[in-house]
């Protein structure tokens, strides 16, 4: 870079430093600026450093919610605790009509370091990176159900030791028995391709409709057994567990929720796994994992919403615990419904919803971290 009167010549190392703390969309027009800056901001090692940086800070303006709206995607910044607004995101493939298609819907199958999986009802699945509007469609060893009700269930997470990211797909239970599929398989984006996974017992039933949960290199899901059906009766649940997927060593493991036999959801608490319980009396216990601890009790939440799941998101900035809500397979019924964020204090016990000014029917809400990593420069470095 030419220095020119007047300017102070700073070393590049700082320049660097610098240049890790700003967000991609900034860096995106600097690499027009200047050749030895687009060069270094493309390198492996800058963007790696850059979402590092990122990853450092958890309350920083680059961490975002996803919010998924039937065929629209929205954007919020969740450490605003007085209220934000959420912004469309332009998304880059075209869908079919909510009119002719009621029941079909994008959904995001997870998110990690700035790429979120997303499946596009009738169409494919992408991995695809807003922040820098890069995408890339994925092949399918078969193609995806058009009816929400009957979609696969899905996770998406990164490798750090072949550095690759993977998509795990399991087939729908209705399709397991009635079609010659692979009832569970995983997608390499380095080599491109699916391949099965043998040891996955085709008898397990997720228990809710959310993706996997990301921690550590695996993915977990909450799962029900199922007894021998009676005749004309359904079959009865016999347990609940979590089922996790090693995504190095492609094994399966499984593992007890702190209290056996009563619902869950999962999310992440301080880089850790989490579980949220109903328990007696319409309180709700949360756990983290602790990988020398075992389950370690966070809180318990009285006065939450009896009948959807509740799902935790984050904790922000001020100790608060922002939350959503699903509904269970057992509650579905046809329709979207606007989902609610509260903030619950767990000092004074109390809920407060948090204002999303500009937000349609929100189904899903998934954390995003912004970054600079491209779905099509995987392997390549």
């Amino acid at each position: 870079m030419k220095k020119q009167k007047g300017m102070v010549e700073l070393h590049e190392e700082l320049v660097i430093e610098i240049m890790t703390r700003l967000p991609p969309k900034s860096l995106i027009r600097f690499r027009c600026l200047c050749k030895s800056w687009k060069a270094i901001f493309s390198t492996s090692v800058f963007i790696r450093m850059h979402l590092n940086r990122v990853k450092e800070n958890q309350y920083n303006d680059m961490q975002h919610l996803i919010l998924t709206s039937a065929y629209r995607l929205q954007s919020i910044k969740h450490q605003v605790c007085g209220g934000t607004t959420a912004s469309d995101l332009d998304f880059p493939l075209k869908y079919p009509l909510l009119k002719r298609f009621p029941n079909h819907r994008i959904k995001v199958l997870g998110s990690c370091n700035g790429l979120l999986c997303v499946s596009v009802p009738r169409k494919t699945l992408i991995l695809w990176n807003p922040s820098i509007k890069e995408f890339k469609k994925l092949p399918l060893s078969y193609p995806l159900h058009s009816d929400m009700q009957l979609q696969d269930s899905f996770g998406f997470g990164y490798d750090p030791s072949t550095n690759d990211y993977k998509v795990v797909r399991f087939a729908n239970r209705y399709k397991r028995v009635n079609f010659p599929r692979p009832p569970a398989e995983i997608y390499s984006l380095k080599s491109n391709t699916w391949k099965s996974i043998q040891s996955f017992s085709v008898s397990t039933v997720f228990e809710d409709s959310l993706p996997g949960t990301l921690v550590g290199g695996v993915l977990y899901w909450n799962a029900l057994c199922f007894g021998k059906p009676r005749q004309g009766l359904l079959p009865l649940v016999t347990g609940r567990w979590i089922l996790g997927f090693d995504l190095a060593l492609d094994k399966f493991e499984t593992l007890f929720p702190p209290k056996k036999g009563y619902a869950c959801t999962l999310g992440t608490i301080g880089g850790c796994l989490s579980v949220a319980q109903k328990l007696e009396g319409g309180s709700i216990g949360m756990w983290k994992l602790d990988p020398q601890q075992g389950w370690i009790k966070v809180m318990t939440i009285m006065g939450a919403n009896p009948l959807p799941y509740l799902v935790p998101i984050c904790v922000m900035k001020k100790g608060q615990l922002l939350i959503t809500y699903t509904e269970n397979w057992l509650y579905k019924v046809k329709g979207f419904k606007t989902s609610e964020f509260e903030l619950y204090d767990p000092v004074k016990s109390t809920f407060r919803k948090l204002q999303v000014g500009g937000m349609r029917k929100c189904t899903q809400a998934i954390p995003y971290t912004q970054s600079l990593v491209s779905p099509n420069a995987i392997g390549l470095d």
